[in-house]
């Protein structure tokens, strides 16, 4: 438990500073020896503590009254259960994934680096108030088939095995935000990867860049 909650601090700490969250616009959770452990409310994921992670049950919204989990628990919970073998969840406000969100699109894979991390696509979960058993509902849908969504007019909910994954997918996702955005301003033609480039990276590497349906 203590090496997980010096991870997420440490986590906390790295999202602020790259500039995709500021204050409490965010959540972090992991799991530990069958333990679930998240973000309170309102917690300042660039000033964490221990103090600032609650134990929440890792199947029912239930957790400590005081101080109460992060708003968002009940979809910390849906991507654990649409997503087995995931250890950490990483739910944050980025610009640039958020810009994309706003004018209604999913990111597709531009490099093979998003491929391998992030599959053939992030897709774009349509605005759901949060805090919602309703948004809960359609981050586990999406997440079924893929380790991060984009959450229109609100952020994005990135998975991962470890901490350091998730992080990487994180910045990973923020990053091809930026890169999209841009390429999308030229007005020019925009030159993502093909079915059959995938296909190749596929083969290329053994398998090493399939990410349709990984549970992980």
């Amino acid at each position: 438990m203590n090496q997980l909650l010096t991870e997420l601090i440490e986590a906390g700490r790295e999202i602020v500073a790259q500039g995709l969250v500021r204050g409490s616009g965010g959540n972090l959770s992991g799991r530990s020896e069958g333990q679930l452990w998240i973000t309170r409310s309102g917690a300042d994921l660039g000033l964490l503590t221990t103090a600032d992670f609650v134990p929440a049950h890792p199947t029912t919204n239930t957790a400590p009254q005081s101080p109460p989990p992060s708003s968002e628990l009940s979809m910390h919970l849906a991507a654990y259960k649409a997503r087995p073998g995931t250890e950490v969840v990483v739910h944050v406000h980025p610009p640039k994934a958020i810009s994309l969100g706003l004018i209604g699109r999913s990111l597709p894979a531009l490099t093979p680096d998003l491929y391998l991390h992030l599959g053939p696509s992030v897709p774009l979960v349509p605005y759901i108030t949060p805090t919602t058993e309703q948004l809960a509902a359609g981050v586990s849908q999406m997440l079924a088939d893929n380790p991060a969504v984009l959450l229109q007019n609100h952020g994005v909910l990135v998975t991962g095995t470890t901490t350091r994954q998730a992080l990487l997918r994180l910045f990973l996702l923020e990053e091809h935000a930026a890169l999209y955005l841009d390429a999308l301003s030229t007005g020019q033609q925009i030159r993502t990867l093909s079915e059959e480039d995938m296909q190749q990276l596929d083969e290329i590497t053994g398998g090493r860049y399939k990410n349709v349906k990984r549970k992980t």
